[in-house]
């Protein structure tokens, strides 16, 4: 498994545990009534859903020395029609993920960054996308740390 891989791994399984969502690496498909935690693009449904994505934060994240970098990491959420129904996933997702740490995951420091509505999808239920930095620990070949 990629280290990239591995830290949203992490991240889903602790929203999970949390009661933010659902995560299922293989398995049934997602019924209405739960809310998707998935990688990359939202699905078409359920309509509540949690899609998790990295991305880079600043020309220091990978330092060509240390071990220690930051890395940035998108929850794309969906609700429902209900524009609480967002904010209520978005909530949930705060109170597992702000300040959470996870070593054995690389993971320092979790905060969370921004948060922007994102309007609606084209059938009309609600977007928001939450940005979090993390603070991590990422070994590589030449930085062995």
């Amino acid at each position: 498994m990629s280290w990239t891989t591995a830290l949203l791994t992490a991240i889903a399984e602790q929203l999970h545990a949390a009661g933010a969502g659902v995560w299922r690496l293989n398995g049934p498909t997602y019924t209405e009534g739960e809310t998707a935690i998935v990688f990359g693009r939202l699905p078409t449904e359920p309509d509540r859903a949690i899609a998790l994505a990295c991305y880079g934060v600043d020309q220091d994240a990978d330092d060509p020395a240390n071990t220690d970098g930051t890395q940035g990491v998108q929850l794309r959420i969906r609700g429902t029609k209900d524009p609480r129904v967002v904010d209520d996933i978005a909530d949930a997702a705060f109170d597992a993920l702000q300040g959470w740490q996870a070593p054995a995951a690389g993971i320092l420091l979790m905060t969370r960054r921004i948060q922007a509505p994102m309007g609606v999808d084209g059938l009309d239920r609600r977007e928001r996308a939450d940005s979090y930095r993390l603070l991590v620990h990422r070994p590589t070949t030449h930085r062995p740390g």
